[in-house]
């Protein structure tokens, strides 16, 4: 025996005892044992070991009036720990005596809590007195669907009655000009009135401020349940909120000379300064020790400033720590366009929900201020995960490990010759099995949902593996620009999570938003990037409108956890030449 091959065989076991020493390091001083893995993920999501799910529905009363009473169904589904369920949905319906269907709505839960939804009175006009019934199913991917029902009665009253309401409230005006405000004027009770009229006569309550207002709604004769819609005309000439109540006088045909009174339900009016949102951006991921930073911009288009005030917290106010001084005070802002951004202290590892909400403040011509939702609350899952990226050098194992390493590389550079002749061969072999292809464009567009399921585990899951690999392997093939999305439910069906989360927080994969059709959005960025495709699937109902799939989609096989790329079906395979192989 040479030497140098002694040597070499050397090297090999040193440089394999190097590795596994440095992955037993590695596992006891930086990553958890796989059971503190498991424990840590269950504590955090909280549903890892449960599919079992609790759903309530209950209504407000059992009894309502027709126009006069709103119904509140009020709404919990979670798992049975209580947790949030990221992905579920609840669709409810009412339907009437006659088992008819007049209402139905489908709702994503954003929260644990107990929520509830209104249904306005305007929904049960010229329905019939009786008993009606609410049905209300939830479900989501990881729960039997569940179905709640419950009752109410309606009562009609014996005499007419008017109610006079706003379908858009609060309205939003414009200053200086003329802003119509649908009204409609509906009876709600059980006979005809008439002679219903609206009077000039106005309550109003708020800021002060001029706004002139006009009306033309004639003299009316309403049977039961029949509904009238007219318009009222603001013209305000200065940035106000107000109440405004109209004053109603009608007659009944069961009591002809007796005239009633009532008054229409409060109109909310609403002039604000004409700032916009552009765009703003939550991460979806943290890391222990990194500045979190929401960021968002805005453009003032009046000709005078205004202030915002900020509002961001998590559910447990130690997760991520804001500066209250950001919170606290008010921020000018003048004519023109600005940028900001918010910076917190992740402090917690794990997942919390995040709230954040811009305010606009204002002052009308009485110096009173006013506040108004500029950005609505939104409401998003944050998950911090500790900082991992910490060694410590000085611990003696790793200090062995890197010497070991040293020598190993010092014995390995004596045989280097060796192992270029070795890596010729199995590049050779490899091509020789299965030779490279070349694509005629140098960008390429990844179906990470495609790939992921196409090799599952043992547990029957999309593997994050394939993706990694598939990355790895688009590498080699000289492509410029390599871009992975993926569907939005993968991120709870793949087998490893956190390293799905990690290729998104490093840039290398985009999620996209629920609901988003993925094969549309790959088709579409594939055509505007001038790119390839890498994906199994045929995309057969896109083929009379994308006559170039067949151009670019390059197919591709996963075999223990190897991948090879396979030619788009417009180009010829390439075959292995003799000379080739006895080379």
């Amino acid at each position: 025996m040479s030497r140098r091959l002694l040597y070499s065989r050397m090297a090999i076991i040193v440089i394999g005892f190097t590795i596994l020493l440095g992955t037993i390091v590695s596992s006891s001083t930086m990553q958890p044992s796989i059971a503190q893995i498991f424990q840590e993920e269950s504590d955090i999501i909280g549903f890892v070991n449960s599919e079992n799910a609790t759903f309530n529905c209950t209504l407000s009363t059992e009894n309502i009036t027709r126009g006069g009473d709103d119904l509140l169904v009020f709404l919990r589904f979670t798992y049975e720990n209580l947790t949030h369920i990221p992905d579920s949905s609840i669709y409810y319906n009412i339907s009437n005596p006659l088992y008819e269907k007049i209402f139905e709505r489908n709702l994503i839960v954003n929260t644990s809590e107990v929520f509830n939804d209104t249904v306005i009175w305007s929904t049960f006009n010229s329905q019939e007195e009786g008993n009606y019934t609410v049905t209300a199913v939830a479900n989501s991917t990881t729960t039997d669907s569940i179905t709640s029902i419950n009752y109410f009665k309606l009562n009609v009253l014996p005499f007419g009655k008017v109610r006079m309401a706003f379908p858009s409230n609060p309205s939003y005006l414009k200053l200086n000009q003329n802003n119509d405000i649908m009204c409609t004027i509906t009876n709600t009770g059980g006979t005809t009135i008439t002679n219903v009229t609206v009077t000039n006569e106005i309550y109003k309550t708020g800021t002060t401020g001029s706004v002139t207002r006009s009306h033309t709604i004639p003299e009316l004769y309403l049977e039961e349940g029949e509904v009238y819609q007219g318009q009222i005309s603001f013209y305000p000439d200065t940035f106000l909120y107000q109440k405004h109540s109209f004053s109603i006088t009608y007659r009944t045909i069961d009591e002809p000379e007796q005239e009633r009174t009532h008054l229409s339900d409060p109109l909310e009016i609403i002039v604000m300064p004409n700032i916009t949102i552009n765009q703003y951006d939550i991460p979806v991921n943290a890391t222990i020790g990194e500045i979190f930073r929401v960021t968002y911009s805005m453009t003032n288009h009046e000709g005078s400033y205004f202030y915002i005030l900020q509002s961001i917290r998590t559910q447990n106010t130690s997760y991520i720590t804001f500066d209250a001084k950001d919170l606290e005070e008010s921020i000018e802002v003048t004519p023109g366009y600005h940028f900001y951004s918010l910076e917190g202290n992740p402090q917690i590892e794990g997942i919390q929900y995040l709230f954040f909400k811009l305010e606009l403040e204002w002052i009308t011509v009485s110096e009173t201020k006013w506040y108004s939702d500029l950005l609505p609350t939104v409401i998003t899952f944050i998950t911090t995960y500790p900082d991992d990226t910490q060694i410590d050098f000085f611990n003696p194992i790793i200090t062995y490990s890197l010497i070991i390493g040293a020598i190993a590389i010092g014995i390995f550079y004596f045989s280097r010759d060796m192992f270029k002749n070795i890596a010729k061969r199995v590049k050779r072999s490899s091509v020789r099995a299965f030779p490279d292809v070349t694509y005629p464009l140098d960008k390429v567009i990844l179906d990470g949902s495609n790939i992921a399921w196409e090799e599952k585990n043992s547990l029957d899951k999309p593997k994050i593996s394939n993706i990694e690999n598939m990355i790895n392997r688009l590498s080699k093939v000289e492509f410029k620009k390599i871009i992975t999305v993926a569907d939005a439910a993968l991120r709870y069906q793949i087998d490893n999570q956190k390293r799905l989360d990690k290729l998104v927080r490093e840039g290398a994969m985009k999620m996209l938003p629920a609901r988003v059709d993925g094969d549309k959005f790959i088709l579409r960025i594939a055509e505007e990037e001038n790119a390839m495709i890498v994906s199994n699937d045929m995309f057969k109902e896109f083929r009379d409108m994308k006559s170039w799939i067949d151009q670019r989609r390059i197919p591709y096989t996963i075999l223990d956890s190897e991948v090879y790329l396979h030619p788009t079906a417009a180009q010829p395979i390439e075959e292995v030449s003799e000379e080739e192989i006895s080379d």
